[in-house]
């Protein structure tokens, strides 16, 4: 089989997921990690539409069609609870971890990614939504009121609070420079 050269979305992809210990679970949270970590200054090139769960990038999502289609990685479907499905994406062989993903060194990569480990998808889900808006040309709270509306059920029990502190934590809060 002939392998074609590999593209830019299909690099990012492989990146994210070995330099998340060569597994990311679910679609939402890769599109909000790596929605994020542009946000953090490494300029992938995507381009970003609000869908159903915040920000997405079709470009990454075909990057990681193209990636799995090159066998350069894995998509795994398994059902959750309530008989939800959801993704594992996973590298295929040895991948040697990157210097860099797009601007950022692959050690502030790896740092913002850990952060990220440590909030719960909805957290995470609501913080993107939030810089999304600001990216946006939304103020603060204007921002945070807009993700409220659109997300009230996941908003509740103090999650949308710490999306904004989570956001502060990577250098996203409030006062932070949206281009």
């Amino acid at each position: 089989m002939k392998q074609h050269p590999i593209t830019e979305a299909e690099k990012v992809v492989i990146a994210l997921i070995a330099l998340c210990g060569d597994e990311i679970v679910g679609r939402t949270r890769f599109q909000k990690q790596a929605y994020l970590l542009d946000r953090c200054g490494a300029d992938f090139g995507f381009r970003y539409v609000y869908h159903h769960y915040g920000p997405y990038s079709f470009d990454l999502a075909d990057g990681w069609v193209d990636a799995r289609a090159e066998k350069r990685i894995t998509i795994e479907e398994r059902l959750g609870r309530y008989g939800i499905r959801y993704s594992v994406f996973r590298t295929v062989g040895p991948v040697e971890l990157p210097s860099a993903i797009g601007k950022l060194s692959a050690e502030t990569a790896r740092a913002l990614l850990d952060k990220m480990k440590e909030v719960s998808d909805i957290v995470l889900e609501l913080a993107a939504t939030v810089a999304f808006f600001r990216a946006e040309g939304y103020d603060e709270r204007a921002a945070v009121e807009e993700t409220h509306q659109r997300k009230s059920v996941k908003s509740d029990n103090g999650r949308l609070e710490k999306a904004q502190h989570f956001l502060k934590e990577i250098g996203l809060g409030e006062g932070a420079a949206f281009a």
